[in-house]
């Protein structure tokens, strides 16, 4: 499913930005705590007659990379700064200027982070929600809001009429939309199955990962390309793993918590979460490469104790001083990389040049620029690409481009 513009059906109009100094409370430069209401915020949310004022109740986000703070509650006015002076017979002169409050939240915004102001459908209501300058969810709301990061201002109404339960949901959002309260849809697809062959407890991820397989529209890696068959069988699995963890969190709160319980139970739902969606790309992973015949080892030992998740032809090969290096190859696997890719750099010190495969939709070009300067070699499935800019999308490599090399 393109999710390009997705996040636009939830609104009924949009306005894009970058800050500038003096919009940014955070700034130094800035004493105003206002943006210039330009023609785009006039066009969704109005424009003030006079001594006028609109209120615009509005829940203030704040989300980068590492955090997503707590909204926060406010409000938000448009009103002509130049209003009073032209009725007491000054210069015929129109400046509208929409205040925005000092909080937890908006004390947080800077210069060239982007700024995303949405009308809630059918009020006049708004979310402001700001993302951090270069950051990867900076990417995936200028995607999701179909705009580009030049920081040119936008505007748009609603273009999509389909309503939220109706929606089918993209992969890899979902996060996303619980970060700005907006209600997940959810489908019941194969929990009935689930529940039958595995009770009310997760299996191991091996098994999961072949079951969320069997539920693909590809059943054998040898159905299609690799990137294809590795975007569909990851995506089932997050799609499955969602479905059976919602039934599962629904039947632990029905139980009850303590306090110490419930921190203990939400740790270890988030520490779940991040150890099988990397599992499961793994998995899928090694799949492929059994059913296309390559020669891998998963997880080896090498140097100091570390543990690359794939080594190419294997371990043997790799520990055997005579066998030539330029044949060996490495692939790192982590659904998101954000800096964790620095740790593969150090997994195989025979391999100059490493692999990493990542499922991410948004990586900023200064990150690339630097996993290229470390001989790090970026794999992503050949669907993402089009988020990436054209230069990033010139060095990437898909799937099948590894496997071509190995």
């Amino acid at each position: 499913m393109d999710t390009r513009g997705y996040m636009t059906r939830f609104f009924d109009g949009v306005v894009i930005k970058k800050l500038s100094a003096v919009e940014a409370l955070k700034a130094q430069s800035s004493n105003q705590h206002e943006l210039n209401a330009t023609l785009p915020i006039q066009e969704v949310f109005g424009r003030p007659v006079d001594l006028e004022k609109i209120y615009i109740p509005t829940r203030f986000y704040y989300l980068s990379d590492e955090e997503r703070f707590i909204p926060e509650l406010g409000e938000m006015c448009l009103y002509d700064a130049r209003a009073q002076g032209r009725l007491k017979g000054g210069a015929n002169r129109t400046e509208i200027r929409l205040y925005y409050p000092t909080n937890d939240v908006t004390s947080l915004w800077n210069e060239g982070d982007t700024l995303i102001i949405a009308r809630i459908s059918n009020a006049l209501e708004a979310c402001a929600i700001v993302a951090k300058a270069d950051s990867a969810v900076e990417g995936e709301l200028l995607w999701l809001f179909d705009s580009s990061p030049l920081g040119i201002e936008k505007a748009f109404r609603k273009i999509d009429q389909t309503s939220l339960q109706q929606a089918k949901l993209p992969p890899g959002i979902d996060d996303l939309l619980s970060a700005l309260d907006i209600p997940i849809p959810r489908t019941d697809d194969h929990l009935d199955e689930m529940l039958h062959c595995f009770g009310a407890a997760f299996p191991s991820t091996r098994d999961f990962s072949a079951f969320a397989r069997s539920k693909s529209p590809f059943q054998s890696a040898l159905d299609a390309d690799a990137d294809t068959i590795i975007d569909a069988w990851y995506e089932m699995e997050e799609q499955l793993y969602k479905t059976f963890e919602f039934h599962l969190l629904n039947e632990r709160i029905a139980q009850g918590f303590t306090p110490d319980t419930f921190i203990s139970e939400a740790k270890s739902v988030m520490n779940r979460r991040k150890s099988r969606a990397g599992q499961g790309l793994e998995n899928h992973l090694e799949q492929v490469f059994i059913e296309r015949k390559i020669r891998y080892d998963r997880t080896p030992c090498t140097e100091a104790k570390s543990r690359p998740d794939f080594i190419f032809p294997g371990i043997k090969e790799y520990k055997d001083p005579t066998f030539d290096e330029i044949k060996l190859h490495m692939l790192g696997a982590k659904t998101s990389c954000k800096d964790r890719w620095r740790q593969v750099l150090v997994e195989a010190d025979r391999i100059k040049n490493k692999h990493l495969i990542t499922m991410d939709t948004f990586i900023s070009s200064a990150q690339t620029d630097e996993m290229r300067a470390h001989n790090l070699q970026l794999v992503i499935p050949a669907s993402r690409h089009a988020r990436y800019s054209e230069e990033q999308r010139l060095w990437l490599f898909s799937l099948e481009d590894f496997i071509h090399i190995l």
